[in-house]
């Protein structure tokens, strides 16, 4: 058994590393940690969907900042009941022309009306004040009772 064990070492550190491989996976798909898992994956995998209270209707104010690039615009939007209201949905729901780049942890928004990031400036949002510190499509304005939301396009 030991020139066994000494003749296919190298395999059979291989099969060990698949199987731990293997075992972490399946942990992550169909065990307890699923949770940390992109909700577009988790959705597809067949776990329900984690949507808030979706059965009140909401108005949030939107105010976007162009930093004189473009008229600011400064409105009040409604969200119906089962319509999804996220810091990047309010741009939407405003019918504005949104530019964005998906990544797994969310969207990311490159441009707001034509206007685009560049080598100098680029779009950040804040709620109630305060600087989204999560992709915009990830932050929701019902769980958090928003009441302001602003996009700014500023240098960094």
């Amino acid at each position: 058994m030991g020139n066994f064990i000494e003749k296919n070492y190298q395999i059979l550190s291989i099969a060990g590393f698949i199987v731990i491989v293997l075992v972490i996976t399946g942990g992550l798909i169909f065990g307890p940690f699923n949770e940390i898992l992109p909700e577009t994956l988790r959705e597809k995998l067949g776990y329900p969907a984690e949507h808030p209270n979706l059965e009140t209707e909401i108005n949030v104010q939107l105010i976007v900042d162009f930093n004189g690039f473009h008229e600011n615009i400064n409105e009040t939007i409604l969200f119906g009941i089962n319509q999804t209201a996220t810091a990047y949905s309010i741009l939407t729901v405003a019918n504005l022309t949104v530019k964005v780049r998906e990544y797994n942890n969310g969207y990311y928004v490159e441009a707001i009306e034509g206007i685009e990031e560049n080598s100098n400036y680029s779009w950040f949002y804040k709620v109630d004040g305060e600087a989204g510190a999560i992709a915009s499509n990830r932050y929701d304005l019902r769980a958090n009772n928003t009441t302001f939301v602003q996009w700014m396009y500023q240098s960094y």
